[in-house]
């Protein structure tokens, strides 16, 4: 069975319930019934995975979608590492804290911002490379590579794949390059665990902040007290049912940036990139 495409099934409620569970209420302005839209409405993280392998066809299609995402001046500046073999993937886990999804998963992508490639044709063409030295040059692989990984992360879902974005890729962010072995201006952004979701997973839509409050008409408005507080209680019930801490929002967001021990490393991650991205030295 299509995950994604038997919502109604699993819950049995119509599709467009979905967004009554992202926003905690329904929203009579969003438009359901386009495939693609439901689809995307539709997203969770999936964190149990069957055994079965991703077929070699399914990731080639998904990467096909992430290269046919945008990229600026089509300098595509990313590249993606397929891990399936079950050692090294276990020897990428450790540096990433060890998580139950990634053991589980029979594949992790591992996304790259890349600039060896086009650092490598300006030496060839004698150029100065003067742009490399601006932080402009990195936040264009960032972007890019983010972009690429949303978009296989979509093509994967829609061939009946679970996924789950993994940020702790930036935890030893040097060591992972090293076991990977990274050319110089080539570093993890994002890691994306793949694989068919376990039938008794239990992950739900995740509820997100009002509209209201991320949308700004001409103008930037502070959002009030009483906005927060209302997707606060939204959150807390929501994590009581997936038997998660009840922080709520608000509290979730003071714990997780309250100190730097919370970033499990990646307070290191700028230094890195001055050195192995942008050539600092």
């Amino acid at each position: 069975m299509d995950y994604y495409k038997n919502y109604a099934v699993k819950y049995g409620r119509p599709v467009a319930d979905a967004v009554a569970d992202r926003y905690g209420d329904a929203d009579s302005l969003v438009r359901s019934g386009n495939p693609i839209i439901d689809h995307m409405l539709m997203h969770r993280s999936i964190r149990r995975f069957t055994s079965d392998p991703v077929a070699e066809g399914d990731v080639r299609t998904a990467i096909a979608a992430a290269q046919s995402a945008a990229t600026s001046s089509n300098l595509q500046s990313w590249s993606v590492i397929k891990v399936s073999d079950p050692s090294h993937k276990q020897e990428v886990n450790r540096l990433c804290g060890n998580q139950g999804q990634i053991d589980d998963a029979p594949l992790m992508l591992v996304w790259l911002a890349d600039q060896s490639r086009n650092y490598a044709i300006g030496e060839a063409y004698d150029t100065q490379l003067e742009a490399f030295d601006y932080l402009e040059s990195t936040m264009l692989g960032m972007v890019d590579t983010c972009i690429a990984a949303q978009n296989a992360a979509l093509a994967f879902e829609a061939l009946g794949y679970g996924t789950c974005f993994i940020g702790a890729v930036r935890n030893n962010a040097e060591a992972l390059a090293a076991l990977l072995q990274l050319p110089a201006r080539c570093v993890p952004v994002i890691g994306l665990a793949v694989g068919r979701p376990h039938p008794r997973h239990d992950s739900d839509i995740k509820p997100r902040l009002s509209q209201d409050i991320v949308v700004h008409d001409e103008v930037y408005r502070v959002a009030e007290g009483q906005e927060i507080t209302a997707y606060d209680r939204v959150m807390t019930e929501f994590q009581g049912k997936q038997g998660m801490a009840p922080h709520g929002w608000s509290g979730a967001v003071a714990v997780r940036l309250g100190t730097r021990s919370a970033l499990h490393g990646r307070d290191r991650y700028m230094e890195f990139l001055r050195v192995a991205y942008m050539g600092t030295r």
